[in-house]
């Protein structure tokens, strides 16, 4: 039997925490169990989670926005592990739509978006603050047309201020490429190329769910 062998130099956890102090998303309850098995004066307790599954960072399928899509279960895993591209936009503009121009050159250093490609954004926006960057719909159809299969942000959104239709929600749910927003230490990557385990707890009948998301640096 053959046994796959995976080597890396640098793995970076990208996930945020998920903290009990987030209020509205999250509820933590703890209690001390006394059991005969192990005897009652050890420490033996369980804890419960109340969660929405757009809690921390999380990934969104197309039940979220369109009427009968797929849910997280529903996709296929393969989604969620492979080479990923990174773009850096940190330098990018805040107050306006980035064109397909601009990720063209972002993806330039990584080789460019390949067939089966995550894609990461890397908008620096918790050190930027202020609005949230965004792509246009059209730049994200190139990235659709090069064939990626998952899409990542280290922000909390990904949508046109202000337009309710959510149009790059659709277009991405509506070619099967899940989001995943609110990565953490993107910043901290070194290579425009990483391979990224980005497995979701399988929970079915959810449009998001929390998930840890691993990158590994050759």
């Amino acid at each position: 039997m053959n046994v796959p062998t995976f080597s890396y130099s640098r793995m970076i956890d990208l996930s945020r925490p998920i903290e009990p102090s987030e209020g509205r998303l999250i509820h933590y309850r703890t209690a001390r169990v006394d059991v005969d098995d192990p005897p009652s004066d050890r420490w033996y307790i369980t804890t419960s989670l109340e969660l929405g599954g757009h809690a921390g960072t999380h990934v969104e399928g197309p039940l979220h926005a369109i009427e009968g899509g797929d849910t997280i279960s529903d996709l296929d895993v393969e989604h969620f592990f492979g080479e990923a591209i990174v773009l850096d936009l940190s330098n990018c503009p805040q107050r306006a739509p980035l064109a397909a121009e601009y990720l063209q050159r972002a993806a330039e250093p990584g080789g460019g978006v390949q067939p089966g490609d995550i894609a990461l954004f890397y908008f620096g926006w918790e050190r930027r603050g202020g609005e949230l960057p965004y792509p246009a719909t059209e730049a994200l159809q190139w990235l659709v047309d090069r064939g990626i299969k998952l899409l990542g942000i280290d922000t909390p959104g990904l949508d046109i201020p202000g337009d309710r239709r959510l149009p790059n929600h659709h277009l991405l749910f509506a070619n099967g490429i899940p989001l995943i927003e609110w990565l953490g230490n993107l910043d901290q990557l070194q290579q425009p190329r990483v391979y990224v385990f980005a497995q979701p707890l399988p929970a079915t009948q959810t449009d998001a769910i929390p998930l840890r998301v691993l990158a590994f640096e050759g």
